[in-house]
């Protein structure tokens, strides 16, 4: 009989608990013994509270109260057995604890380390996140404080969670992401134990689906990098090609998002180059900034650059001096503040002073500038990124990539990979130069389809709706039961048998030929619009103004007290996915 741990310390969320509910109800049900270890409210800092996430919202005093009542409404939910943190420490322990956080110096803050695990560095995510700042000003008071926060926090979970496994016979364990402060503690601790480990986290790019990683955190390119040898030589048939299409063009108008969306609407009209003041007949670099503070500081996703502003700062010397090119920067939309966190001040701020100085051959377009990053696409001959998705789109328009840090599509032998500062010279130059289109599509539509079909798993058990809403979609525990749902099999075969999370190519598949691929990317050589869908363009003024009224309804049905409107609370919920979709 396995024995599966649930490390869940942010239970009280739905959109986390239904996924690894649902998982640890199915291994339940076919004989393992499972248990959840939750928070008791023992953590002075954890990330169900970032500074980031309300302006001027100082972390609730009551956070940990409601987080407890919401973590055993889950639990009762679910019929899962759990135990709480506090069980495994004692009271001197917590004291210790507590007097190594406060002694430390501001400048030992960051590589500190507890029991000799280094706590100061499993937590830096969450502390780079939760004031939007890479690296974390050490000279701030607040900064300071909370990074202390986060440190006793790590701590107590090593000492607890080492107690645990000290006393507990654990085979596999289930737990989100592996890289927010305290997740990321339990991670390294299971994975020293030599405990079986899968990650989940929210798909990124298909609604409908989940992302597990086996024995890596949630950002890792390796379990995908291992997926692709597997099939990265495998070519596609005319439905998944028309499907990974379909998914492109739902992008570009913004449906069917696992994120908010950013872009405004899609236009076609060819005149963005205008717009720009950009030069006809020249070659457009077109450069797309990821929003960082998710990955800095990993020492797993470090790639030629530590810094993105460092690189960005490269490609515009290099630019200063070609008069033979223009470049266009987006910075992403997301460091403007108006989903979900506030606005990343210093990076906003380094850019603001980058426009201020850009030479006539570069344009910086800021992160609340209406400009539709598909049009840029179109209009670009080279795509560079540091790791963001759009780096994979333009490659299956066709186009270079020069990729700068680390991320899924890196294992591409047609992406250009900067691996080191020095080469950047060159990788920029050699984007320039004749390449074979149609081989770089080839590779860019496997990529897509694998990563986002395949390898993020179907997972129709749980309906989501908006970014973070979601319900059940399944009655009665029989539904969850073996040779139900094939993603669910293939979850707790991993998690209780050892077997892998996802199929190997059969021998039919392995002897697949490209002809489907060369018939459809010939089409599409002779249809430059395939990417547009008039018919959504023509309703698109009535669907963004449906969007605005369920995002409005949503809101004020927010305000409404639980007690006295639980059923206009449902009617309202109901309204807003219908308006939503």
């Amino acid at each position: 009989m396995s024995h599966l741990l649930v490390f869940s310390p942010y239970a009280m969320r739905p959109h986390l608990t239904f996924y690894e509910g649902t998982i640890a109800k199915a291994c339940q049900l076919r004989g393992a013994t499972v248990e959840y270890v939750l928070c008791d409210g023992l953590l002075p800092e954890c990330d169900m509270h970032w500074d980031s996430m309300i302006k001027n919202r100082p972390r609730p005093l009551d956070l940990c109260e409601w987080c407890q009542a919401g973590t055993r409404a889950r639990m009762a939910e679910m019929g899962l057995p759990h135990r709480w943190l506090g069980e495994f420490l004692t009271k001197a322990e917590r004291e210790h604890a507590f007097a190594w956080a406060q002694s430390l110096a501001p400048s030992d803050i960051c590589k500190a380390t507890y029991l000799e695990y280094p706590i100061g560095e499993w937590v830096q995510s969450s502390v780079y996140s939760y004031f939007r700042q890479y690296p974390a000003a050490m000279n701030n008071w607040r900064v300071v404080n909370a990074y202390r926060g986060f440190l006793l926090s790590g701590a107590l979970v090593a000492v607890g969670l080492r107690r645990y496994l000290a006393t507990h016979s654990i085979d596999c364990a289930l737990l989100y992401n592996g890289r927010q402060s305290i997740t990321r503690v339990a991670f390294e601790l299971l994975q020293q134990n030599g405990v079986r480990i899968l990650t989940h986290e929210a798909p990124f790019f298909q609604s409908g689906h989940i992302m597990v990683k086996p024995n890596a955190r949630c950002w890792s390119p390796q379990p995908f990098a291992d997926f692709w040898r597997l099939w990265g030589d495998i070519p596609l048939t005319r439905p998944a090609l028309e499907r990974t299409t379909n998914w492109l063009i739902d992008r570009r108008y913004g449906k069917g998002l696992t994120w908010y969306a950013y872009n405004p609407s899609v236009t076609w009209d060819g005149t963005l180059k205008q717009q720009l003041n950009l030069t006809r007949g020249k070659k457009l670099l077109a450069l797309f900034t990821s929003s960082t503070e998710e990955t800095a500081g990993d020492r797993e996703l470090q790639g030629a650059y530590e810094l993105q502003s460092t690189w960005v700062q490269d490609v515009v010397d290099w630019m200063k001096e070609r008069n033979d090119v223009e470049l266009v920067i987006r910075v992403h939309p997301h460091l403007a503040g108006k989903s979900g966190l506030t606005r990343a001040n210093d990076e906003f701020k380094f850019y603001e002073a980058m426009k201020a100085t850009a030479p006539p051959n570069i344009r910086v377009v800021m992160p609340d500038e209406a400009l539709n990053s598909y049009a840029l696409m179109d209009e670009a001959d080279v795509g560079l990124t540091f790791g963001s998705s759009t780096g994979i789109e333009m490659a299956m328009l066709g186009k270079p990539i020069v990729l700068a840090s680390r991320t899924f599509y890196e294992v591409g032998s047609q992406i250009i990979k900067v691996r080191c500062r020095d080469s950047l010279r060159d990788d920029l130059a050699n984007s320039l130069e004749d390449f074979s289109a149609r081989e770089l599509r080839r590779e860019a539509y496997r990529l897509a389809y694998y990563y986002v079909f395949e390898f993020e798993l179907p997972f129709p058990l749980v309906s989501v709706f908006g970014v973070m809403d979601v319900e059940l979609n399944y009655k009665g525990w029989e539904a969850l039961s073996p040779g139900r749902d094939k993603t669910l099999d293939h979850i707790c075969n991993y998690l209780l048998e050892e077997e892998s999370l996802f199929d190997s190519p059969t021998a039919a598949e392995r002897c697949r030929l490209s002809t489907d691929e060369d018939s459809y990317f010939e089409w599409m050589e002779r249809t430059p619009d395939c990417f547009r869908d008039r018919g959504y363009e023509r309703r698109l003024p009535v669907i963004n103004g449906l969007r605005r009224l369920a995002q409005t309804s949503k809101n004020t049905i927010r305000k409404i007290p639980f007690g006295a409107g639980a059923d206009l609370l449902r009617v309202g919920k109901r309204l807003y996915r219908t308006l939503a979709k």
